[in-house]
């Protein structure tokens, strides 16, 4: 940010900036301060092998989700079909379709805001995903209902009164819907879990990011739906954080 403030001068020796950097400088330095993510000042959130663009009304990718995507990647079959559910800044959309080439790659959100981060990050990766507006599984098109190989989702899943716990950082910036889901922070899980039945083919793969308190909760959703080979895997930390499901 500092170097773009130079516009194309050199960097100036030690100890010295002209009085625009200072105050490019200080702008971003007071957003943080006043407890803006880091990742909204910056513009910039990496992801994988990516660097992604976010900013306010976005939810900002996490490593914890590095790891649905590695799971969703063992997954895809060759030349398969994969849909992201709540897609954000296309953070799960474009790493997949950018580590597998050879797969069809759609990413649904409801938020036209988030969408347009989602699309500004695939302009500039020349990434084959498709990106659509709507609701859950809504805008997909009807030639895929029934053959998805694999639905992958990061949905909201923090209860609505656990707010007050969350850093200032995220509850009064990154929007709520990314973040909060009913009283348990099941609620879009509960949806996603009976709709992914009808678009998955059979043998499909539905993989869902969650928070370790729901560990014993989503599989029982998962298995109320008919879901066979419920599986919890655990994140980085050795924490729960995804958990898979076939459709028989």
């Amino acid at each position: 940010m500092i170097e773009a403030a130079l516009d194309g001068r050199p960097m100036p020796p030690t100890g010295y900036f002209d009085d625009d950097v200072r105050e490019v400088a200080k702008s971003l330095a007071s957003r943080r301060v006043a407890g803006e993510p880091l990742q909204y000042v910056t513009g910039i959130a990496g992801f994988r092998k990516l660097e992604l663009a976010v900013g306010p009304g976005v939810f900002v990718p996490r490593p914890e989700s590095e790891v649905l995507v590695d799971h969703a990647l063992t997954r895809l079959p060759d030349g398969g079909t994969l849909v992201d559910i709540g897609t954000g800044s296309g953070a799960i959309a474009l790493a997949i379709a950018d580590e597998r080439s050879d797969a069809k790659v759609f990413g649904t959100d409801a938020s036209r805001q988030a969408l347009d981060w989602a699309l500004a990050n695939k302009s500039k990766l020349t990434s084959t995903a498709e990106f659509l507006e709507g609701d859950l599984f809504e805008p997909l098109p009807e030639d895929i209902r029934g053959a998805v190989d694999v639905v992958v989702s990061n949905p909201p899943y923090i209860a609505d009164d656990e707010r007050t716990a969350l850093p200032v950082d995220v509850v009064d910036h990154e929007p709520h819907v990314a973040l909060f889901s009913g009283s348990d922070g099941t609620s879009i899980i509960q949806r996603i879990a009976p709709a992914a039945t009808e678009w998955l083919r059979p043998g499909g793969w539905v993989l869902i990011e969650i928070s370790p308190h729901l560990q014993t909760v989503v599989p029982q959703v998962l298995h109320r739906h008919g879901y066979t080979d419920v599986t919890v895997h655990p994140d980085l930390a050795e924490r729960p954080r995804v958990v898979e499901a076939r459709r028989p």
